[in-house]
């Protein structure tokens, strides 16, 4: 099998004839051999990077599986001007791993190019979710762009003193694979030949632009592999590019397993052991874990369990715990600490002290009643005069009121004693909305002076029924619920009262039940002589 990699094919069409051309140099040689020809069993290409795989026609039908996967790690993964191209095979029995790849450029970049690597290593992927690491063999070659950590000068004396020892004990891949960072388990020949990275076009001059590039090692090869051994590692005399090209020679030891005869010998062997078993009365339901190691390793704790046997549901029971208080008034100690084992001081259990008042406490607590809901509310009892309460008399209400504000709630037994609403404490009386600007001294309240005709009242306000009135400059009267009259003076043509003028609002009417009457019943009510008529006033927050 012989693989190719290179760089600067951005157009298929240059990958194209890069296949023929290998294909037909590789088989001009076999013809002199009189050796199977090569055939191109896969290649793939990832913008600048291509990956070509050759096989003998004779070695076909021991090939399977063949699959290609690319990953880009240009610009965080967008680009594909740096990444990977990958190909992988099953030959025989062994499976095989070819990955190429074009890591971040720049002398101090090599943290980059770490990322880039594992990137390629945990993110390439081919189907059903193999990774490079799911493979028997694995050989990475391409344009690593590992530099040497040395001034430009010292690195050229060194090449022309021919000492790559220290030129390679500064290699940046060789220090990271030393420190683990990069390429783990992964093994590299002795490098022999001089820096690859980067020369003159057609000389063996390294740079002499401007830029004067630091001469590296950038083009590499590794493996990782127990049935690999590596020949050849070293570069080819050639001149059309920066770079020298690198190839290596591996002899690869691959297992072949025949499925025939592995089924075959399969079965022999299982049919012996049912014999077996039958002879000697062996229960096959029933094996040695079931009777072995059962037995409580100390008095008080159940036995040992397994996957077949489960103590703590034994009789299809759950566990319950059996440990109770010695007393009733002790409880667990808390500042023991979580895990049963460490050592500690402290006991078990405590003991609480419940004293009497405690006690007390206690069984006040449970005797308060809840608060009313505001269904509750909604069913507030009426009382013979209106307001609500449990009684004609003012009692009745100034105890809802005073449950509805105050923080404490009557008694039990102050609000046992009513039948009209059972043991329940008198639920708060809702409240109704100011309507009236002044207060009313006789029985009928006086609407006071009124600035718009026409005004409706809000829907969500307690209507007072139908707004009747007499033309002419007598008072108008609203009709209640109740059967009650309200005055109402016309507007007079004197200054208007200013709010520091004005006397306070009344206090709030609370338990008047809500009509159902119209809210727009002061339009349709102006007298024909262009009599004024009040309107009702908006609400007032409470």
């Amino acid at each position: 099998m012989s693989l190719l990699s290179f760089e600067n094919a951005t157009d298929p069409g240059r990958r194209q004839i890069w296949e023929e051309a290998v294909r037909q140099t590789i088989n001009t040689e076999m013809k002199r051999s009189s050796e199977d020809e090569y055939i191109l069993l896969r290649s793939g290409q990832l913008v600048g990077a291509a990956l070509l795989v050759f096989v003998r026609s004779r070695a076909l039908k021991k090939i399977k599986n063949v699959e290609g996967s690319v990953k880009k790690t240009g610009m965080s993964g967008i680009a594909g001007n740096k990444g990977a191209v990958a190909i992988r095979l099953d030959y025989a029995n062994t499976r095989i791993c070819l990955v190429t790849a074009h890591l971040a450029a720049g002398f101090a970049n090599y943290e980059e190019r770490n990322r880039d690597y594992r990137t390629i290593s945990h993110g390439l992927r081919f189907q059903r979710n193999r990774s490079i690491d799911d493979h028997d063999t694995i050989i990475w070659l391409g344009d690593f762009n590992y530099r040497i950590g040395l001034s430009d000068d010292k690195v050229r004396r060194l090449i022309r003193a021919n000492d790559l020892g220290t030129l390679y004990e500064n290699d940046q891949l060789n220090l990271q694979m030393i420190a683990g960072r990069v390429f783990p388990y992964y093994s590299e020949a002795q490098i022999t030949f001089l820096p690859t990275y980067k020369y003159d076009n057609g000389t063996d001059e390294y740079d002499t632009s401007e830029k004067a590039r630091i001469p590296a090692w950038c083009d590499r090869i590794l493996r990782k592999g127990n049935n690999l051994k590596q020949i050849d590692y070293t570069t080819a005399p050639l001149r059309f590019s920066d770079h020298r090209p690198v190839y290596a020679t591996f002899q690869c030891t691959v297992s072949s397993i025949d499925e025939q005869q592995k089924e075959k010998l399969s079965r022999s062997l299982y049919d012996r052991r049912k014999r077996d078993i039958a002879g000697s009365g062996y229960n096959h339901e029933k094996t040695d874990e079931d009777t072995v190691g059962y037995n409580s390793i100390a008095e008080g704790l159940p036995p040992a369990s397994s996957d077949r046997r489960k103590w703590w549901l034994d009789n299809a029971l759950p566990v319950r715990s059996q440990v109770h208080p010695p007393q009733s008034n002790m409880v667990l100690n808390p500042a023991r600490p979580s895990n049963p084992f460490a050592a500690t001081h402290e006991p078990d259990w405590v003991m609480i002290a419940r004293t009497e008042e405690f006690g007390k406490a206690e069984r006040k607590s449970q005797t308060v009643p809840a608060p009313p809901t505001r269904l509750e509310e909604q069913r507030l009892p009426l009382s013979p005069s209106g307001h609500p309460g449990r009684s004609g008399s003012a009692s009745g209400m100034v105890n809802a009121v005073s449950y509805g504000k105050s923080e404490n709630p009557p008694s039990p037994s102050s609000t046992s004693a009513d039948p009209s609403v059972g043991h329940k404490p008198a639920p708060p009386v809702p409240k109704k909305p100011v309507l009236l600007s002044t207060p009313s001294t006789g029985p009928n309240r006086s609407l006071g002076n009124v600035s718009k005709i026409g005004t409706q009242i809000p829907a969500s306000a307690p209507a007072l029924g139908r707004y009747t009135s007499a033309n002419g400059p007598s008072n108008a009267q609203l009709s209640t619920p109740g059967g009650s009259s309200i005055n109402a003076k016309p507007r007079s043509n004197g200054p208007r009262p200013t709010s520091a003028s004005r006397p306070p609002p009344p206090p709030p009417r609370r338990g008047t039940k809500r009509s159902t009457a119209r809210t727009d019943l002061l339009d349709d009510d102006i007298g024909d002589e262009g009599t004024t008529i009040p309107s009702l006033q908006p609400l007032r927050p409470n």
